[in-house]
């Protein structure tokens, strides 16, 4: 197969390919990382197709200055490949093509490749569309000895005024509620939770996680700080005093 008689279609005369050994090849192209290095690319008959990959290069690039050692930057992570439907075997990305898919094949495949080297630039936009995931998975996997409900009802009749996680914490239970950024409405309903849940006089604790605190309008502010027992600025505050919290409430 002529890899280059393909590539020169597409790219023009701005393209090389160089033998790494026997049966592969690497790209010589103007696909390019941030810094200026050149994108890894390589290529590799596989039967009627094509299968372009990296080697493990974009992992290994990727780990001068980020690692993936939690689960949820693992999720993040496979969210990039399944969204761009690249393949991952022992840290080699690839995508397997026809010959006649080759061209926009290595453009996308490059394009990926660069989103998986910077996931530490664009992390933030990422994780906060993880949001209520992560809150999820702290609360499934750190908070169990207070044996945690998902989504309950507390009130007959009113599946609007739905809490996102219960707790047994002795003599009263406390409700989670999970705030997203710039999320009024859903704000505004764990406003109005709290409100019905008092005044049909339910013993209970209320307890807010903000993706980000510092984002609510003083309206929300004012709203939010009147109806709920305890708020959790971020995340991160809410890892690091969330269990606690509900040591004081079960004491």
């Amino acid at each position: 197969m002529n890899y280059q008689d393909i590539l020169f279609a597409g790219f023009g005369r701005h393209v090389g390919l160089r033998e790494k050994r026997p049966g592969i090849m690497k790209l010589v192209a103007p696909l390019f990382h941030e810094d200026g290095d050149m994108v890894d690319i390589f290529l590799e008959a596989r039967g009627d197709g094509v299968r372009v990959s990296d080697h493990g290069l974009s992992l290994m690039r990727l780990s001068y200055q980020y690692d993936i050692d939690t689960q949820n930057k693992e999720k993040i992570y496979r969210q990039i490949l399944g969204e761009n439907r690249v393949q991952e075997d022992g840290g080699n990305l690839f995508i397997d093509v026809s010959a006649a898919e080759l061209y926009p094949a290595v453009l996308h495949f490059g394009q990926t490749v660069a989103k998986v080297c910077n996931m530490g630039l664009y992390r933030r936009e990422v994780i906060a569309n993880l949001f209520y995931e992560t809150v999820d998975e702290f609360v499934m996997s750190g908070m169990q000895r207070f044996h945690p409900k998902q989504t309950m009802l507390p009130l007959p009749g009113r599946e609007e005024l739905e809490v996102d996680y219960a707790f047994e914490t002795g003599r009263v239970p406390a409700y989670l509620f999970a705030a997203k950024e710039k999320d009024s409405a859903k704000l505004r309903l764990i406003v109005i939770a709290c409100l019905e849940f008092q005044k049909a006089n339910l013993p209970f604790r209320s307890l807010v996680v903000h993706q980000d605190f510092d984002a609510l309008t003083k309206k929300d502010v004012k709203l939010v700080t009147s109806a709920v027992d305890k708020q959790f600025v971020s995340m991160d505050d809410f890892r690091d005093h969330g269990v606690t919290t509900l040591e004081r409430l079960a004491a």
